[in-house]
């Protein structure tokens, strides 16, 4: 007999299901055990698959994209024609999902922030791309938001305040750094936790990236570290001209794209005191700060390799659809 606990639960994965696909119900490509609340960034690859052409002959394929929110043996069962597994998140602490589902034959490819170079039915794609880039760029349009945001006009240290937060769950390691660099000046947090603003919501109605710009400094820690998992959060703080403080992917992220000389890093739950003395002094000297701000905040030819996660991406996908 099923007890009432396995009855909720199934319940839910239910409902989170039709959840899903009523949020991507005008797409052919539909989003199925996917996290809530829902933003429209989630629609990023039924919005590349679809805009890109990629399933205009197949009218009656089903297409779904799945993630790790609900039971891993559950997906073989969903109805699809093509399958894609995309992580979202970081695996390396979740024994059941670390195979990225390569082991399941009927995912058919597999999205993810670890770099497997031995299945061909795996690609590395970074968070980033899939939260603040557009699914319909192009290799110019890459470029030139790439000159944007490595120009000197986008950063400023007159009319901004010292440092921008926002956490929704914090720890040790979050709540010592945090405590050492208010011993600089204040750290506006408008996430749940050390919240002490309400500008993000008040003035800026959540647009992070506008709330950005009114500060020198971001402290942005991912929520966990491994090699390759970098999310929005580095790539937002470079849109708000901020200088980010930074722990994540290794305190090496993306090492082909951003230029790490231009990131201030630190070391989770560890003295941080030479950290916490360079913003001291970046903060109090506008010369110094703007020299350091206005390093090029990516390296060297980096829309080409942005540009090469499009490509091999869209080709990757053309060649399983054309085999359905």
């Amino acid at each position: 007999m099923v007890g009432i606990g396995t009855l909720k639960y199934y319940n839910n994965l239910y409902r989170l299901r039709r959840k899903g696909l009523q949020f991507s119900k005008a797409y052919q490509t539909k989003l199925y055990n996917w996290f809530p609340p829902f933003f429209e960034q989630d629609l990023w690859l039924p919005k590349f698959i679809e805009g890109r052409g990629l399933l205009k002959d197949k009218p009656g394929l089903k297409a779904g994209v799945f993630t790790i929110c609900g039971p891993e043996w559950a997906i073989k069962y969903q109805p699809c024609d093509l399958k894609i597994f995309f992580a979202r998140e970081n695996l390396s602490f979740r024994k059941e999902w670390h195979d990225f589902m390569l082991n399941e034959p009927s995912i058919d490819l597999s999205i993810g922030f670890d770099d497997i170079t031995d299945h061909a039915n795996y690609l590395h794609i970074p968070f980033w791309i899939t939260w603040a880039l557009d699914p319909m760029e192009s290799y110019e349009s890459i470029k030139r938001k790439i000159t944007i945001w490595n120009a000197p006009e986008s950063k400023s240290y007159k009319n901004r305040k010292f440092c921008s937060f926002l956490c929704s769950h914090g720890d040790k390691g979050r709540e010592m750094i945090f405590n050492e660099l208010s011993a600089v000046d204040t750290i506006d947090s408008c996430g749940r936790w050390m919240h002490n603003n309400d500008t993000l919501k008040a003035d800026y109605k959540d647009d992070k990236v506008k709330w950005l710009k009114h500060y020198r400094f971001n402290l942005t820690p991912e929520n966990s570290n491994a090699p390759g998992y970098v999310t929005e959060k580095l790539l937002e703080a470079i849109q708000g001209g901020c200088i980010p403080i930074y722990w994540g992917s290794n305190n090496q992220p993306d090492s082909d794209v951003f230029n790490q000389d231009a990131i201030v890093f630190f070391d989770m739950g560890k003295d941080n005191k030479d950290v916490v003395n360079l913003v001291s002094d970046l903060n109090s000297n506008e010369r110094i700060y703007m020299d350091f701000a206005c390093q090029h905040r990516f390296v060297k030819g980096v829309e080409d390799v942005i540009w090469g996660y499009y490509e091999r991406l869209e080709n990757k996908l053309r060649e399983i659809i054309a085999n359905l």
